[in-house]
């Protein structure tokens, strides 16, 4: 969900901290110790503030929180906390990626599977892999963003959402040839967590939460379905300042479904990356480079970011996030925010805040 005054504010960004352009990070090198000064933070505070972020930041290195800034309030009109849970949009992508390549790692599937084994009457699905999928290199139309799904609604329970969606996506012909080029596409992890269920022989949900969330202690983290019903919530899922429509259950799924804290998302990003929910060569794995024809370096739901690192940023509603992982400083920042207007320079913040820690060695 990329738009062009992101691209624009991030440039601005970029040209004031400037960032590493290099590969992604390797999993092997000892990470760097560096210390987060005084003057470090009071740096950090005025790339935030002067952006007038409103929401939570949290940066660990090694493991331990080495900055922290939160500002304005929630839903519900109270003070945002360090704690405070928020909808992470397409930075959600990654737990879908992850249940592919724990599936894969368990023998279950292969990311060179081709889609009719999944889904024997997708015309196409003879000619598009998992691995097409999961690199954004597939060509099938995003569901969100370059078409309406009729009948898709939130009175509809999520089964019935997400037959119609599936329905949707197998009668739109490609853009193009499959790993032809690169296109950002939420169907694409739409259909990734209807692999899961169908491999898992679970929900998808049921499967992040019994391989993910459990395991690495994430108490704070759910599913947009399961908090929709609270209205301190779903205000914020409303699609624009004058649109009274709320996010349907089932669209967000594998793409965009997820709510989570800085405590939570940091149990996440370390297990992603120390080897305990993937192995570090699974992990390596999906942040690799398939698209050296594209700017954004896209992998197994990560992207190529600043200095070497990798995560995702995302966006539902007036929610906006971001993780960012750099295993060679140890470094994990997990970035979020329930203002709509965040949206525009979120991409650029992983820069602007660690240029004076990274440019210290």
């Amino acid at each position: 969900m990329k738009r062009l005054i992101a691209i624009m504010v991030a440039v601005v960004l970029l040209s004031l901290a400037a960032c590493s352009s290099g590969n992604f990070p390797d999993t092997e090198t000892e990470a760097h110790k560096t210390a987060v000064t005084d003057e470090v933070k009071e740096d950090m505070d005025t790339v935030l503030s002067g952006y007038g972020f409103k929401g939570v930041v949290s940066l660990t290195q090694n493991g331990e929180i080495v900055y922290q800034y939160v500002s304005g309030k929630d839903k519900a009109d109270n003070d945002l906390t360090a704690d405070s849970s928020m909808y992470i949009g397409s930075t959600s992508k990654q737990f879908c990626a992850a249940s592919i390549i724990m599936l894969r790692d368990q023998g279950k599937l292969s990311v060179d599977d081709t889609l009719d084994r999944y889904f024997p009457d997708y015309e196409d699905g003879k000619k598009l892999t998992v691995k097409n999928l999961l690199t954004m290199r597939s060509g099938i139309v995003d569901m969100v963003n370059e078409g309406r799904v009729d009948g898709v609604t939130y009175d509809n329970t999520e089964e019935e959402n997400i037959a119609l969606i599936r329905e949707w996506i197998f009668s739109q012909p490609l853009k193009f040839d499959p790993d032809t080029e690169y296109a950002y596409s939420n169907s694409n992890y739409f259909l990734l967590a209807e692999i899961v269920k169908q491999v898992s022989g679970i929900s998808y949900h049921d499967f992040v939460r019994e391989n993910i969330f459990e395991p690495l202690g994430m108490t704070h983290s759910g599913f947009v379905e399961e908090v929709t019903a609270d209205p301190s919530w779903a205000d914020g899922l409303l699609r624009g300042d004058g649109n009274t429509g709320i996010e349907p259950p089932g669209l967000p799924t594998g793409a965009g479904d997820i709510a989570s804290n800085a405590a939570d998302m940091d149990k996440w990003m370390a297990g992603l990356s120390d080897g305990t929910v993937v192995s570090k060569e699974s992990f390596d794995e999906m942040s690799a480079n398939y698209s050296s024809d594209n700017s954004m370096r896209y992998g197994y739901g990560l992207m190529g970011m600043a200095y070497d690192g990798t995560g995702h940023d995302g966006s539902i509603g007036t929610y906006s996030a971001l993780d960012y992982i750099n295993t060679g400083y140890g470094l994990r920042l997990f970035i979020a925010s329930n203002k709509a207007s965040t949206q525009s320079f979120i991409e650029a913040l992983p820069s602007a805040l660690l240029k004076n820690i990274i440019d210290q060695e």
